[in-house]
């Protein structure tokens, strides 16, 4: 009986070492391909949205209320999935001097309705119809790309790479009825 049992349990067939890391190996690549990707980064960092609440509130008056726009460009699927990274990172809002002024993502038209603040421009937004509708509505317009503040379709560009920079096109910032205290000023490059 004792010799039956032994026959019995050689026969039995059990998986390799070899089968158990292939199966482990198809198993770990399901598990990657069903679950959800990361966020993509916002174009706009954690530490350049905290620095643009600081340069807020030093605009003439400073904001005591209303909302931030983080603008896409409705014919840019990409704009708009920077421009939610972007709302997501300032969560609960944007913190300018003691206001937590919350985020809205709109396109460039629903600036018009009033109500904003400032307007952070996403990936793919700047353009002539962001600068149109920054200037109609006198808000603040500010972006991480230095080009479009150079174009005029930007109010002010904010880099954080290695050291802070801000760039402000005084011709835009006229144009949009939008001003600065004089220390800001000093602070900061204008062109």
């Amino acid at each position: 009986m004792e010799w039956e049992k032994r026959a019995h349990a050689a026969c039995v067939l059990r998986p390799t070492r070899q089968a158990w890391r292939q199966g482990g190996t198809a198993l770990a690549l399901a598990i990657g391909l069903l679950a959800p990707a990361p966020a993509a980064a916002a174009s706009l960092s954690a530490a350049e949205l905290q620095t643009i609440g600081r340069a807020i509130a030093f605009l003439q008056p400073p904001p005591t209320a209303g909302a931030v726009a983080v603008v896409y460009s409705p014919a840019d699927p990409a704009s708009r999935h920077d421009a939610d990274a972007i709302a997501a990172a300032l969560g609960s809002g944007l913190g300018v001097g003691g206001a937590r002024l919350p985020a809205r993502v709109v396109g460039p038209d629903a600036l018009a309705g009033g109500g904003f603040v400032v307007a952070l421009a996403a990936a793919g937004a700047n353009g002539p119809a962001l600068g149109a509708a920054v200037r109609a509505a006198h808000i603040l317009c500010v972006t991480a790309e230095l080009k479009a503040v150079q174009d005029g379709f930007c109010t002010m560009a904010i880099t954080t790479d290695g050291r802070v920079q801000i760039v402000l096109n005084h011709a835009a910032a006229a144009e949009s009825g939008v001003s600065f205290v004089a220390a800001f000023r000093m602070m900061i490059r204008e062109m």
